[in-house]
């Protein structure tokens, strides 16, 4: 009977560790939420160990180091006890991650209609150059004067011979430069394909929120605690997707049009992606 009392302790979660230690010091959920600037659901999540309304792996090791501190716990054996991998697998299976395209309507028809444009325009230009560059070579060709030779020297007398006359200066001949003629004729038509844009997003904060974003390549191109008041302005390849804590103090921006978060929080967490 001593040795299931003794071992109970060590079977208690993380969270009902915290609870505990709470209750114990008088402090009310609110108090707590307040403290660690956090809601009072995502406190009651925590404290019954239930991480799937929670943001994730990195969010809960963090808050759970911070409630331990508010309480005046040591984090490490709680962090030691932290099992919440089908939980966190649960949570990602649950959220909603629905797909935002903001250019299918947009930009189909006009970027049709450029394409087309564009294809008939270098069509034309090759068979312009095609059907004018054999003649350019020829022309240049014609305009170039011949050479003057000079005519022959009478035979010299034995006895006395003449002093050969000097010859007759030739003229030097300056032929058209063809080479760069020929370049433009060489040269394809048609102009650069211009850079892909990166996508761009703008976020400000009402209210101190977490805040991770990834490229298309799942490359960490923003992740920080954000302040009240403040403003970030992220660019990188589409795309782009988000996590964001406390989302109700968030207002996106993407590509020129705002995001509606409420569509996609739970539990003051917000998961998406942007196209």
């Amino acid at each position: 009977m001593v040795e299931e009392q003794a071992s109970a302790p060590a079977r208690e979660g993380a969270g009902a560790r915290l609870r505990r230690e709470r209750e114990s010091q008088g402090l009310s959920l609110f108090d707590a939420a307040r403290a660690l600037r956090l809601s009072e659901k995502q406190i009651a999540a925590l404290e019954a160990d239930d991480y799937s309304k929670l943001p994730g792996r990195t969010f809960v090791r963090g808050f759970i180091r911070n409630y331990a501190r508010l309480v005046q716990l040591d984090p490490e054996p709680l962090m030691a006890h932290l099992s919440f991998e089908k939980e966190e697998e649960s949570h990602q299976i649950q959220a909603p991650s629905q797909k935002i395209s903001f250019s299918e309507h947009q930009a189909k028809p006009w970027l049709k209609w450029l394409l087309t444009a564009f294809v008939i325009m270098a069509v034309v230009s090759w068979a312009v150059l095609e059907w004018l560059g054999p003649e350019q070579p020829k022309g240049a060709v014609s305009r170039v004067p011949a050479p003057v030779v000079p005519p022959p020297l009478p035979p010299a007398s034995a006895a006395q011979p003449a002093a050969a006359p000097p010859a007759a200066p030739v003229p030097a001949v300056a032929l058209p430069p063809a080479a760069p003629a020929m370049a433009e004729s060489a040269a394809p038509p048609g102009a650069a394909v211009p850079a892909s844009a990166l996508a761009r997003l703008t976020m400000t904060f009402s209210g101190r929120a977490w805040v991770e974003v990834r490229d298309r390549n799942g490359k960490i191109i923003h992740s920080q605690n954000n302040m009240a008041g403040a403003d970030q302005v992220v660019e990188g390849e589409a795309p782009l997707s988000l996590v964001i804590g406390s989302a109700p103090n968030v207002k996106l921006i993407y590509k020129g049009q705002p995001v509606d978060l409420s569509a996609f929080a739970k539990a003051d967490v917000a998961r998406l992606t942007l196209e």
